[in-house]
């Protein structure tokens, strides 16, 4: 992608060479809103201004990121797709392992911002399996770009407006409380791998059994959406599932790479 403004092509190009973030894979018009945030935030009017903020002010690129990446999430977000998750994707894979007597589980959250999203899929884990999770060698790759998100899921504090979705079975069997801040226990911890990781210029995890990728394409090119959906193809095992934002889909030409499992939900398996 090319833009017409000068000024704006410079800052893009410019976080590309100091931060290694490429901005192309987003929608111009997307950009320039997030942008327009942290200019608005120093006052500065052009996008010249603000590259000069950036050379002034090296600690502006972490929350430039967060606004870009728009790190805000929750455990059980949107409680449906966890519950189509639990009831009828995870008894598909499990069957599977059991009928090739596998025991390793490999999942990638995409995107996975503070880790609210890995760790919700890890408790739907240890609430299905129970004792026998122990017999499985179970992996949850959870990526991002931004290292103050990651370093916040591996620290696996969180308030309550972080767990206001939570069942409070789940918060008395796998959480420490102190006041209003919640400690994830190292059962769950142990299950989650925060990794920084650059999902459209680094090659994507192998060998995953389910790919949860929500909320992130709606925000990239169309071109940027094509390249990482053919990722997630070539991560994923056989049938295995893709987890998508319910406002999210595939495009016409990547609909032979996936068949529907569930619409509503936004849930799809590898043709």
């Amino acid at each position: 992608m090319t833009f017409e403004e000068p000024d704006f092509e410079l800052l893009v190009r410019k976080i590309l060479r100091e931060r290694g973030f490429d901005c192309r894979q987003y929608r111009e018009s997307y950009l320039k809103r997030r942008f327009g945030v942290r200019m608005r935030a120093w006052k500065v009017t052009t996008f010249t201004d603000y590259v000069n903020i950036l050379d002034r002010h090296p600690e502006e690129y972490i929350k430039l990121f967060d606004d870009i990446t728009i790190n805000v999430t929750q455990f059980f977000r949107d409680t449906t797709v966890y519950d189509a998750f639990d009831k009828t994707v995870l008894p598909v894979i499990l069957a599977e392992k059991n009928k090739t007597q596998s025991t390793i589980l490999r999942i990638w959250s995409c995107g996975c911002s503070s880790g609210e999203e890995p760790y919700s899929i890890a408790l739907c884990l240890a609430d299905r399996l129970g004792a026998k999770i122990s017999n499985y060698n179970i992996t949850i790759f959870a990526s991002d770009f931004d290292d103050f998100s990651l370093n916040k899921g591996r620290a696996g504090i969180y308030g309550t407006a972080s767990l206001e979705n939570s069942p409070a079975e789940i918060l008395t069997r796998y959480f420490i409380q102190d006041g209003n801040k919640f400690q994830i226990k190292d059962e769950i911890k142990s299950l989650v791998k925060f990794i920084k990781h650059d999902f459209i210029r680094e090659e994507p995890f192998k060998n995953l059994d389910i790919v949860f990728c929500r909320n992130v394409m709606i925000y990239l090119t169309r071109e940027m959406q094509t390249r990482l959906l053919v990722n997630f193809y070539k991560s994923l095992n056989p049938k295995g599932f893709l987890v998508l934002g319910k406002v999210e889909g595939l495009m016409s030409t990547n609909e032979g790479l996936f068949e529907r499992f569930n619409i509503t939900e936004r849930i799809f398996r590898k043709g």
